[in-house]
């Protein structure tokens, strides 16, 4: 097995040339060459991708690969490995991607270390399938297409009883909560005090959420399954005219088995402008039902609604959390600030204090 390797410019070509040949990338030839470069703008971890030359290899070897590393910043890096982030996105690879039809990357390899902090998968080059822009948000085709690959995770996970069992993949406990109530009203007014273009309305919303986090959180008693929990623009790559899939899933690091519907509200409410997602969410929570039956799942219009509404608040757990838990930036506040408007705005328009009294 390879050795884990969490830093971009210490990956060479012996390493690769190991790794690739171990997971039958690689039959013959070795890699001879490469250059690298950081792409995206992940803020938990970093992408690298790297261009290869090879010596005496097939035509079917990869011409690039992407390795997901531990984030450059400190402050993201050491609150990713003490929430277990690296540790849960290499067992989802190893576990479960091989289990669902959602459309992930290949992998080559996926190792973490004990601590918890270094880590590394290596992975198919998707390119040039681009994430989309969380900042600038998207149409409705592409959010359609988002739903429909949604549910392939949900379906074939949907009351999967195994996921409970295993200790990397969250779950919400009464104590868990408790704490996450602690950390979100320590963190909230530092929140506000970097993002002030907050309106009354959605500022009192928020509070609201804050305060009554821990009820919220463990309120939901119905049918669960694998929620990525991130499951927004930034996190999905799109083909294009150039090629790539149609879609492909990144950025496994927050699943948790808990309510489906939280990827869908938490997509819509921060992918589409806030008159797109008032405009077409009632239909889109539909589709999802539909694609949801056509995996074998039956879910009640009534109760797709009620939840989706619920877990409209869910983004402004992540945005919060993601926003105080990682180095500061101007492109990441910009992107912060888009993703609490319109997830603010979303519990506002759906009446989802109710689920906060």
């Amino acid at each position: 097995m390879a050795e884990i390797i969490s830093d971009p410019g210490a990956i060479g070509a012996d390493w690769l040339t190991e790794v690739l040949r171990d997971a039958g990338a690689l039959p013959s030839g070795r890699v001879s060459g490469l250059t690298w470069q950081t792409i995206g703008h992940g803020k938990l971890g970093d992408n690298v991708r790297y261009a290869l030359e090879y010596e005496a290899a097939p035509e079917t070897a990869p011409s690039s690969v992407v390795a997901k590393l531990p984030a450059a910043d400190p402050t993201s890096r050491a609150s990713s490995a003490a929430q277990g982030f690296y540790r849960r996105e290499v067992c989802f690879y190893r576990e479960i991607a091989p289990r669902i039809p959602m459309r992930t990357p290949a992998i080559y390899t996926a190792l973490v270390h004990e601590n918890g902090t270094d880590y590394v998968i290596l992975m198919e080059d998707l390119s040039p399938a681009r994430p989309g822009d969380q900042i600038e948000g998207c149409d409705v085709d592409r959010a359609e297409l988002a739903i429909r690959e949604a549910a392939k995770l949900h379906g074939p996970l949907f009351e999967d009883q195994r996921l409970a069992e295993f200790d990397w993949v969250f779950q919400n406990t009464p104590e868990g909560s408790q704490l996450g109530q602690a950390i979100l009203q320590v963190m909230w007014p530092q929140f506000c005090e970097r993002f002030t273009s907050l309106t009354p309305e959605a500022r009192a919303m928020g509070d609201q959420f804050v305060g009554a986090f821990a009820n919220w959180a463990n309120q939901y008693a119905g049918p669960r399954s694998l929620v990525h929990a991130d499951y927004r623009l930034e996190n999905l790559l799109f083909g294009n005219a150039e090629g790539g899939p149609p879609i492909a899933v990144v950025d496994w690091q927050s699943i948790q088995y808990g309510c489906p519907l939280a990827d869908v509200a938490y997509f819509l409410g921060g992918g589409l402008s806030i008159e797109d997602r008032r405009a077409h969410e009632r239909e889109l929570v539909e589709l999802y039902r539909g694609e949801m039956a056509r995996a074998g799942v039956e879910l009640d219009s009534e109760y797709c609604w009620k939840e989706y509404r619920r877990c409209s608040l869910h983004g402004i757990l992540i945005t919060v959390l993601g926003c105080m838990l990682s180095g500061q930036d101007e492109r990441g506040d910009r992107m912060f600030a888009a993703m609490i408007e319109r997830h603010l705005q979303h519990g506002v328009d759906l009446g989802a204090d109710e689920f906060l009294r």
